[in-house]
């Protein structure tokens, strides 16, 4: 399958491989970090050269000034590195430097050699591209594991609702209402970065992505080459939940949103350079547009223990996977990532670059909204909670590469139904920013104001968050009982820092609270404590802004 590059997109894949051809035999990865970018001044304020206009526009959106890291790295260094003895299989604006392939690891000396290199990294063994054509079917580390793998064989009968066979997880968060009122992502860029989309192009729950070229572009950064749907299945059973449309059979969370399919892992092994590639990919993505980063994919162990990561190492900003994700984010990309499948293990806490501070981490429940027990848990290692928010990750409704209908377990599908509902939220507020967008979704959980290790701050409900990121001016939102009955819970939206006051009235016995807020610039979710002795009924509250009152209605049991 052939996807059409724009201009900009084919100089940045081009860029990924500047160097001699590659060499054979036993291979080895190394990133090369150069000592600075030179004259990066010259070309830093003419972003067209390196960005794509929806790249631009989202940091226009979120004020985001350009900076060095934008520019690609020196191209006379690129240069001087090829003339050695090693092919140069991608490069990193981020991380101003290289990934090298090279055949003999004493080529490391002749690069530390070079004056403008400030450091090289051994990423591992290139095992994947030896000449061996065995097939080999290991499971992906960490969250990647499929923990149920039992096919439905029997034959799928169309639902005569919508979404199908996806009406619990999608119902679960509210995502399904959306979609029946045709908000399903249109206009957003997603980029799915995983293992491989397996036989996806063959597939009736995918066509419409290719009947309305909804893939914008496809690429194999593990391999150098543009096709992904030969590889593993893992990308496959994530598009399931994100981008899935067989109206009545099964149904994605954002079906009219865009996408770039960018394969990073490689399935049967576990490097360091897998974190690099993903990095490479990001900065694509980035330079794309992309709008939403969904990463099913998660670090902790690695095949050499040197390159493993420890607890400690889950604090935001030591891993390479998570400095990745966490410029990412800077950029006015939303970062979702599953929280990992180790809850039920030895290491049991969250992967990288889900501990990623900026980066939305995604737990799982079953269709009841309880935790299950395979979620990892938090906090990140310097205390900040995680995961942030969770979704529906046991029982869910995937496609394999045959086209059947199963179920499958695991937070790495938690991840695409929230990255779903992020676009879902885009489509309806374009010029929102990043912040808000994440800040809605997040204050719509039912734990917001007491999250735990878990899941968060809990399920998103995505109708609320809906009303949240289309207020305008200042407005009371909604108004709800807390789990516990002790608490109203009210969500609003100022245009200003500002103190307001509010009022409870019960519909017969009249005033039963009053007071004053103070509310923060943009939403903001604010309890009201109820006397314990409180009488059941209705209930109006009514908030005084500064220029006129907002009242919502709120019935009490």
């Amino acid at each position: 399958m052939m996807f059409r590059f724009t201009p900009k997109q084919l100089l940045f894949l081009l860029l990924l491989s500047f160097g001699l051809t590659p060499l054979f035999g036993q291979q080895y990865f190394y990133f090369a970090a150069f000592k600075d970018k030179p004259h990066y001044e010259n070309i830093v304020y003419t972003p067209s050269l390196y960005l794509s206009q929806k790249a631009i526009e989202r940091r226009t959106i979120n004020k985001i000034p350009l900076n060095p890291n934008d520019v690609p790295p020196h191209s006379a260094y690129i240069a001087e590195l090829a003339k050695l003895p090693l092919y140069i299989f991608g490069q990193s604006r981020w991380f101003n430097g290289c990934i090298v392939l090279v055949s003999d690891k004493k080529v490391r000396e002749q690069i530390m050699a070079l004056p403008f290199v400030a450091s090289v990294t051994y990423l591992g063994p290139a095992n994947y591209l030896e000449e061996s054509n065995e097939a080999k079917e290991l499971p992906l580390e960490n969250q990647l594991l499929m923990l149920e793998q039992s096919f439905n064989n029997k034959k799928v009968k169309e639902d005569s609702v919508l979404v199908g066979k996806s009406k619990k997880q999608l119902a679960l968060i509210g995502s399904d209402s959306l979609l029946n009122n045709n908000i399903g992502g249109k206009g957003v860029l997603i980029a799915v970065l995983d293992a491989g989309f397996l036989n996806m192009d063959k597939l009736i729950p995918f066509k419409h992505l290719f009947n309305h070229k909804r893939i914008l572009a496809a690429w194999d950064f593990v391999e150098h080459e543009e096709e992904v749907f030969e590889d593993d299945e893992h990308g496959l059973a994530v598009m399931s939940c994100l981008a899935a449309y067989q109206p009545g059979v099964m149904m994605g969370s954002a079906p009219n949103a865009n996408y770039l399919l960018l394969r990073t892992e490689n399935a049967a092994s576990e490097y360091l350079y897998e974190e690099y590639l993903w990095a490479i990919a990001a900065e694509f993505a980035d330079s794309c547009g992309a709008d939403i980063i969904n990463s099913s994919l998660g670090y902790t162990k690695h095949d050499d223990r040197s390159m493993g990561h420890k607890y400690s190492d889950l604090d935001g900003k030591t891993t390479v996977v998570t400095r990745a994700a966490e410029i990412a984010a800077s950029k006015g990309i939303l970062v979702v990532a599953s929280a990992g499948n180790e809850g039920n293990n030895s290491w049991r806490q969250i992967s990288a670059p889900a501990d990623g501070e900026n980066v939305i981490a995604v737990g799982a429940v079953d269709s009841y909204g309880d935790y299950v027990g395979f979620s990892s848990v938090g906090p990140s290692a310097d205390k900040r909670m995680k995961p942030d928010l969770a979704a529906m990750g046991k029982s869910i409704t995937l496609i394999n590469e045959s086209g059947r209908i199963y179920e499958g377990n695991g937070t790495s599908y938690a991840c695409p139904i929230v990255s779903g509902a992020l676009a879902q939220l885009l489509q309806q507020a374009p010029q929102a920013n990043s912040l808000k967008i994440r800040a809605a979704l997040e204050l719509s959980c039912p734990n917001f104001l007491e999250p735990d290790k878990y899941l968060g701050a809990g399920i998103p409900d995505l109708l609320l968050a809906s009303k949240m990121v289309t207020a305008i001016g200042d407005s009371l939102i909604d108004v709800r009982l807390s789990s516990d009955q002790k608490e109203i819970l009210i969500t609003l939206h100022s245009r200003s820092k500002q103190q307001v006051s509010f009022s409870l009235n019960h519909s017969i016995l009249g005033a039963q609270a009053n007071g004053s807020l103070t509310l923060q610039k943009g939403l903001n979710r604010l309890p009201i404590k109820l006397n314990k002795k409180r009488p059941s009924g209705f209930y109006q509250l009514g908030v005084q802004f500064k220029m006129y009152t907002s009242e919502l209605p709120i019935s009490i049991p």
